[in-house]
């Protein structure tokens, strides 16, 4: 990095931490910003009317900045942060300072829809520090939709996602090449589509979902656990695989003709 471009950088941090937005704003758009952090004052509790934060090509930044306890924040959009590589507790505000995290503490108290697109470092995805297997707060009460869109190096998601966001109904996850299971979530209660993450191998413990959407995994060879779907969405090259027949029989034995079969085929077409 040559002198001026940092001294640009250091300058465009610099004037970013002083620009102290209103109490009462509502939505904030960060678009092309080239720090290498984000104002601290974009974590701060002050901000207590913000609804929308949403974060695009901010592609020098190592970390996404600590939004968890924005008292009001109810969608969280990132795109294009191709620095990131982990992850981790820090997003939930949970870190650093002299904050000691409690049960009685939320985060993302409102959080309702999470947008996370075009992260092709992102690996690791953690709500907890270490060895911890429990985290240290309560997490994503009102959490209502995911989508995880073009990551192709993210391996995993977090453990406790699942049993954490008790009013989750839709997941979508394309692009996750990486992603070799789904697992363990109780309580989503809609949909679900999983499409193009070549290293996806099993699915399962999703007894809520109404509608499953499984596209271009090649390598998935197991889903278990999902017996309350209504609605079925596969492609035409899944039918040598051995858990599709025994998907579509559960399906039918519930359901009968009931059952909304879709089959996707080779030129994208439903039959």
């Amino acid at each position: 990095m040559d002198e001026s471009y940092s001294e640009d950088v250091n300058n465009i941090e610099m004037i970013f931490e002083q620009l102290i937005p209103p109490c009462n704003l509502e939505e904030l758009n960060i678009q092309g910003f080239f720090g290498r952090r984000y104002p601290t004052w974009l974590g701060s509790t002050n901000l207590s009317s913000l609804k929308n934060v949403i974060l695009v090509d901010c592609k020098s930044c190592k970390h996404l900045p600590p939004v968890g306890l924005l008292p009001s924040l109810k969608y969280l959009g990132v795109e294009g942060a191709t620095n990131v590589t982990k992850i981790g507790p820090e997003l939930l505000g949970c870190c650093g300072g002299n904050l000691t995290p409690t049960k009685e503490e939320v985060a993302f108290p409102k959080l309702e829809g999470l947008f996370i697109k075009d992260m092709p470092n992102w690996e690791e995805w953690s709500f907890v520090e270490g060895d911890e297997q429990v985290p240290r707060m309560q997490l994503l009460p009102y959490l209502k939709t995911v989508n995880l869109l073009d990551c192709p190096k993210l391996r995993g998601l977090p453990p406790q996602f699942g049993h954490e966001a008790t009013r989750l109904e839709v997941l979508l996850i394309k692009g996750a090449n990486c992603l070799k299971t789904v697992d363990d979530f109780p309580f989503l209660s809609r949909e679900f589509l999983i499409s193009e993450c070549e290293g996806l191998e099993r699915i399962s413990n999703l007894p809520q979902v109404r509608e499953l959407h499984l596209l271009d995994c090649p390598n998935l060879r197991c889903v278990e656990e999902v017996g309350n779907f209504e609605r079925l969405t596969l492609n035409v090259c899944n039918f040598d695989q051995l858990w599709v027949p025994k998907l579509i029989h559960q399906g039918h034995q519930r359901l009968g003709n009931d059952l909304d079969i879709n089959i996707i085929d080779g030129r994208g077409q439903i039959n």
